[in-house]
């Protein structure tokens, strides 16, 4: 294999260089890499590139691969792990026939299409914990339709929602991240295999008959852009980066909720630990490690980009580190998923003091405003400066919000417009009432009963879809796999003796 160079590689390299990258590559895609082997060794026999007997002796050589090639076997002297496969089965079928199998192709697409076998199945799991966390969504959300709490902005008390309001606004926002990184997992699942080195080769490879055999949905039509392209992956880890922001900014809100100060969320003793010398503490860390994860894959995007920027569009071994984050963050952006997943459904929200401190908060004064405006038909701003002056003069008095009364009304809107409004303090009661306050938006999307309730529906729809289309996606890979073994079984069934 080194011929041209005619030196052996030097202990460091071959050790702490190389090795360490075959150990990882084993670990994830050894399988995968044995498949791609079968595929191609079918694929030349019915090309006629090798005959069947030929083809025979590389399958059962490859099986011998499969089942024997351990960790400890790995030498880092063959470069990488193909190498360390091929070598494998030299060793069971000898050269002249083992070394058939490498017509045609080059270590540049056998890696190319490794690495988008690895990095979908890899999608695989991801969005099945999507799917998972979203079901727990779903629940939470159902079963708190009408438990009110305060709607922040700028994170001070603005208008009450309810729990159930919350968390589908958080399901839709995963539904966005399912989409995101299903487009990721579309672009990444077509065969770059049969493009060689990057321009293609004088073999009659059919390339079509590999993609089908390996369960892509396509070819990459251009050699070059085969063996030279890692956009998918760049696409991958965005989506994922992505996904994990909006994790970390719902793990957050729960943080905050389970603060003594917001006093909202409490979160069961399977999710938190204590703390070493404070014995009163529950530590919510299930929340900061949700939260602090998300800069895993945020550190393997950037890490990408910047292996693969200024990088001739060809293939070189700054592709090969593209992907030298990937797998860490990926193991991690699952945990955060699982730990999200596991404090949803080990916390519940104190609902009396949920509503309590939307009563008392002024986030329901917005609703008296719009009242004022239907009632007398004054204009908006009109209304807002009287519910605002109203605010101020109550908190100026150090008073709460039972203080806005209808005589203040009467007071203040007499200031303003020059005539005082009447309003009875069962109207103000009713309209500054958190729950019938939540009840009074009509509008599309909003937190009301019967919204939250058509959004569920809907929700549980895209669930079903999402279910289908991932079950029927990977089913079509693993079907395409089921074709090498029966590909594999009519070679292994051929008997050259036979008339």
């Amino acid at each position: 294999m080194r011929n041209r160079i005619k030196t052996e590689l030097s202990d460091y390299f071959k050790s702490e260089i190389l090795f360490p990258g075959i150990i990882k590559e084993y670990k994830i895609g050894f399988n995968e890499m044995i498949l791609l082997n079968k595929a191609y060794a079918i694929m030349l026999v019915k090309e006629k590139l090798i005959d069947e007997d030929n083809g025979k002796l590389i399958l059962q050589g490859l099986t011998k691969v499969q089942n024997g090639l351990k960790i400890e076997d790995l030498d880092g002297k063959y470069e990488e792990l193909y190498f360390n496969v091929e070598q494998a089965l030299i060793k069971e079928v000898g050269v002249k026939v083992g070394g058939k199998l490498h017509a045609g192709r080059s270590r540049n697409d056998i890696y190319a299409t490794l690495w988008r076998m690895e990095v979908r199945k890899s999608a695989w799991v991801i969005l099945q914990r999507i799917i998972a966390l979203q079901e727990v969504l779903l629940k939470k959300s159902a079963e708190n339709i009408e438990t009110v709490l305060t709607g922040y902005t700028h994170m001070q008390p603005a208008q009450p929602i309810t729990l159930g309001f919350y968390y589908i606004a958080a399901f839709n926002v995963l539904q966005r991240d399912f989409e995101r990184v299903k487009n990721g997992y579309t672009r990444t699942n077509l065969s770059p295999y049969g493009a060689a080195a990057l321009a293609g080769t004088g073999f009659p490879v059919n390339r079509r008959t590999l993609s089908d055999f390996l369960g892509f949905d396509g070819i990459l039509s251009n050699a070059l852009d085969c063996v030279g392209s890692r956009d998918y992956l760049l696409e991958v880890e965005s989506a994922l980066a992505i996904m994990m922001v909006n994790i970390s900014r719902m793990a957050q809100d729960h943080y905050l909720w389970c603060t003594d100060e917001f006093g909202l969320l409490d979160i069961d003793g399977e999710i938190a630990i204590c703390s070493s010398i404070m014995p009163q503490k529950k530590n919510p860390v299930s929340l900061e490690l949700a939260r602090a994860k998300a800069a895993h894959i945020m550190g393997a995007l950037v890490s990408s980009l910047c292996a693969l920027k200024n990088t001739p569009f060809s293939l070189c071994m700054d592709l090969f580190e593209s992907h030298s984050q990937y797998w860490d963050a990926h193991e991690e952006v699952l945990h955060s998923l699982g730990l999200l997943i596991e404090t949803i459904k080990h916390s519940n929200l104190k609902k009396k003091t949920a509503v309590e401190k939307a009563k008392k908060n002024f986030s329901t004064v917005t609703a008296l405003a719009d009242y004022l405006v239907l009632k007398f038909n004054i204009s908006f701003s009109e209304a807002h400066d009287i519910v605002g002056c109203m605010v101020a003069e109550v908190l100026d008095e150090g008073l709460n919000i039972e203080a806005m009364n209808s005589a203040l009304i009467k007071k203040v809107s007499k200031d303003i417009l020059g005539k005082g409004l009447d309003l009875s303090q069962d109207e103000i009661n009713n309209v500054l009432e958190p729950h019938k306050n939540v009840q009074s938006k009509k509008s599309t999307g909003g937190p009301g009963k019967d919204s939250v309730e058509k959004m569920i529906g809907e929700a549980k729809e895209c669930l079903e879809a999402e279910k289908l289309w991932l079950k029927e996606t990977i089913a079509h890979v693993e079907s395409s796999y089921r074709k090498i073994q029966l590909e594999e079984n009519i070679i292994l069934a051929f008997n050259p003796q036979r008339p």
